[in-house]
Formats: C-alpha cells, structure tokens, sequence
C-alpha cells in the first residue's frame, strides 16, 4: 500500500501516513485565481487543526485538517504542500469535533452528493450543509454608490435524511421537519406539542428526531 507522509508528529510521536488511494491527484483549482482584495474566507475554517480521517475497516489517519466550503472538499497540510481528499462514501473527518461526511440529497429534482455536518445518529439524521458562494465584484452603478469588492457569503443549510432516501432541505421549523418525517407524522407533532417544541433551533429538532428514531 503507498502511503503519503505527513509533515507533522503528534502526541504518540510518529509522522502520520494517509494511504494514496484516498487522495484526490487533482487539484481543487480556482482559489489561486480569486482577486486580492475578495472579503471573507472559503474555509469553514481557515486554519488547519488537528483532526482524524477515517475509512471504512481501517484506524483513523490524524491529521492537519480543514474545510473548503467552497469548493465542498476537505483539505490536509503535508510536507509536501496541500492535499485532497478523495469524495468518497467510505471516507470521512473529523475537523474541529464536527464530522464530516458525504451523502445524498435532492436537489432541484437531481440526487447529489455533498459534504454534511452529521448531527446525530440513528434512522432520521439532521444533516447541516457548510457552503460558501462567491459574489462577484461590482462597480458602483452612480456616484453615489460604492463599488463592491468580490466575497464569500455563507450560504449554510439543513436537511433531513432518512434510511434508504437522499437527504430533503428543511428550515427550522415545525411545518419542514414534520414534512420530512411522514411515516411517523402525527407521533411526532403530539410529541413536539406536548413538550413546547417549535422546532426553531437545532437542539429542539434533535429532541424531536431523537423521539423519533425511538419509534
């Protein structure tokens, strides 16, 4: 098996190895090309932290590890320069105590495949999408206007996921979530009543999708 070394030891005092048939050998591309002056980061975080890379069958790979949420990859700092990993089902990280993972959703009719925030466990999953768009620069239309440099905005997201279906945007919203979970709908909304749960903030959803995945 060919490894990839990394430029780092840590706590148990040896260089890591990530297998090379887990590593993207094309480049992301594009960021080297932004101009200048763009606001705001691509990065979910802009600088490497400690974390673990795991495969299926295999002990976890600690690494230097972060999130280019633009581009939907996940990033390690080696000694020989920036890497990538390959977009994989059986391969995730963990960066910063969030796991990352790829999975299905919908969208716009199409099932895709993304990086996801895994939430929680179980046969419903709250799935939290790290995005960020790039806005091109704009030049003041009057003068009394400001040219606009270019920038990243966030544009994060939820979705549900369920067993054997792609993940479904949701808001945090009782009307979304109880969408999402039809099998168990009428369970669920007493459940969410009888505890003054609207479903507005992401602790209050996994209450309900933990009630949910007891059924």
């Amino acid at each position: 098996m060919l490894v990839f070394a990394l430029g780092a030891s840590f706590a148990f005092g040896q260089n890591i190895e990530l297998p090379t048939e887990y590593i993207n050998n094309t480049t992301l591309g594009g960021i080297n090309n932004l101009p200048e002056n763009v606001q705001g980061s691509p990065y979910a975080n802009e600088e490497f932290v400690l974390g673990k890379v795991f495969a299926e069958g295999q002990q976890p790979y600690n690494g230097l590890l972060r999130f280019n949420a633009y581009q939907d990859g996940i990033e390690m700092k080696t000694d020989k320069g920036v890497i990538t990993l390959l977009k994989r089902e059986y391969l995730s990280a963990e960066i910063g105590g969030k796991l990352y993972r790829i999975e299905n959703y919908k969208n716009n009719g199409a099932i895709r495949k993304a990086y996801f925030v895994e939430m929680n466990k179980g046969k419903a999953r709250l799935l939290f999408r790290q995005h960020k768009e790039f806005v091109e620069e704009r030049a003041a239309i009057s003068s009394y206007s400001k040219d606009q440099p270019a920038k990243f905005d966030d544009d994060n997201s939820y979705y549900i996921i369920t067993e054997g279906n792609p993940g479904v945007e949701v808001r945090l919203r009782s009307k979304d979530i109880l969408a999402a979970l039809p099998d168990h709908q009428k369970e669920v909304e007493d459940f969410s009543k009888k505890n003054k749960l609207k479903m507005k903030t992401e602790e209050e959803v996994l209450q309900v999708l933990a009630y949910y995945n007891s059924l």
